[in-house]
């Protein structure tokens, strides 16, 4: 399905380019990201932070998530300058090793995540200008599946080398390869990315407020965000206070997730080309709100494991449904600002939630596993908000889709049996 906006396709050799660099970009943000979601909080746990402060380290995206409603005027304007910051945010993750845990260790993840979150905007642009709509899930799913394998071998390469240098070293090393596979997306060529024209928070705001279908997705990723977001610090406490687990341990459940969200990138982007992102966004909301069961109850690693092969799952789904739903949503010329706007909002979002379930458990109200549970309802909550929506502003246009599909495959089926001569099955 065509989006607004749609721009003329790229030549064949550039198209292929292009996805590779991207890939190799991609690659090196998953490096980054997987040691920092993986090996961080429990590095910080055993150097004796308490819940509150893994709170603080969990809301550090979030927070750069919000400052990202300012990206129109300070973020990137071409993929040369999207490359180079991303670089530079990824460099500031060998400054680790120069500061105890937890002094300032927040101010520098939250330095590495506003390089992030800045870019965003950059980024949906870029993949508006690069990839023809007809084939933007399948491409995003090559993308994707590069970042998720290279997370996976991140955290388990990470953990091993934790084990003998110290977590922050491991952190460090994944920085500086991250900066370097940062630099890829400086080679990009596009026409329209670089026409990127600078907009603020109020046309940001403005140009979100005109799609109300992504409105009403904001309210139920407030509450399936929030939930996974809570959640998010009090898993630390289940690996290291409950299960005394190993940073190598902890790495391989890195490498379960990782491999989850490798293996389905390439099957959530076909399905979310042929049915729309919101179906498979639905999908994987249920598959996450399961996951965090799994975490409160888990007697050991293996429970582990089953739960962040759930989360992996989930995770991809929601990547590979989100460019495409915005994408059905808004012209190219706006999608940068209404990124920018959802952006906002889960930024808003997550500087509370991380705190809700920490407090409750560092005050005593709550076990651990209650407020993950807690968490878990939350997040069926949005899962049902979303189940609740339909694709394409048709109540029945998933279900119409699957019936003729379904159809369709029948009557292929009847023309092949009536095409071999089977008279007795003409009727």
């Amino acid at each position: 399905m065509g989006s607004p906006g749609t721009v003329p396709g790229p030549t064949t050799s550039t198209l292929r380019r292009n996805l590779s660099l991207d890939l190799s970009a991609s690659v090196g943000v998953g490096i980054t990201m997987a040691v920092l979601g993986t090996l961080l909080p429990s590095v910080a746990r055993r150097e004796g932070l308490d819940p509150l402060g893994l709170a603080v380290l969990a809301a550090a995206p979030f927070l750069a998530n919000l400052l990202g409603a300012f990206a129109g005027r300070v973020g990137p304007r071409t993929q040369r300058q999207y490359g180079l910051m991303r670089a530079v945010g990824a460099l500031l993750l060998i400054l680790l090793l120069f500061m105890p845990v937890p002094t300032l260790l927040a101010v520098v993840v939250l330095g590495y995540w506003l390089t992030i979150s800045f870019g965003v905007p950059m980024q949906h642009r870029l993949w508006g200008a690069m990839y023809p709509a007809r084939e933007r899930g399948h491409l995003l799913g090559i993308v994707a599946t590069g970042r998720t394998a290279a997370a996976g071998v991140a955290a388990l390469a990470g953990g091993i080398i934790a084990d003998r240098i110290g977590g922050l070293g491991a952190i460090a090393i994944a920085g500086a390869i991250g900066a370097l596979c940062a630099l890829s997306s400086t080679g990009i060529r596009t026409s329209i990315a670089a026409s990127a024209g600078s907009y603020s928070f109020r046309e940001t705001w403005s140009a979100y407020q005109r799609v109300p279908a992504l409105r009403r997705v904001a309210w139920a990723q407030c509450f399936y965000g929030g939930g996974l977001i809570a959640a998010g610090p009090l898993f630390a406490l289940i690996q290291v206070d409950r299960l005394s687990l190993s940073l190598a341990e902890i790495g391989t459940i890195g490498v379960v997730m990782a491999i989850a969200a490798t293996t389905s990138c390439l099957v959530w982007g076909h399905l979310a080309d042929r049915f729309g992102g919101l179906s498979i966004i639905q999908v994987g909301t249920v598959l996450g709100a399961l996951s965090l069961v799994f975490y409160a109850v888990s007697p050991s690693l293996v429970f582990l494991w089953v739960a962040a092969a759930l989360v992996g799952l989930a995770n991809a789904a929601m990547e590979m449904g989100w460019p495409n739903m915005l994408a059905d949503h808004t012209s190219l010329a706006d999608r940068a600002k209404v990124a920018a706007g959802l952006n906002a909002l889960t930024g808003a979002r997550g500087l509370i939630a991380p705190f809700l379930g920490s407090l409750l458990v560092q005050a005593g109200i709550l076990s651990v596993t209650a407020a993950i549970l807690l968490c878990a309802a939350a997040t069926a909550v949005g899962a049902l908000l979303y189940l609740g929506m339909r694709p394409s502003g048709d109540p029945r246009a998933w279900f119409v889709r699957v019936d003729s599909t379904a159809h369709g495959g029948i009557r292929r089926a009847r023309a092949l049996v009536l095409g071999a001569g089977l008279p007795g099955l003409r009727g």
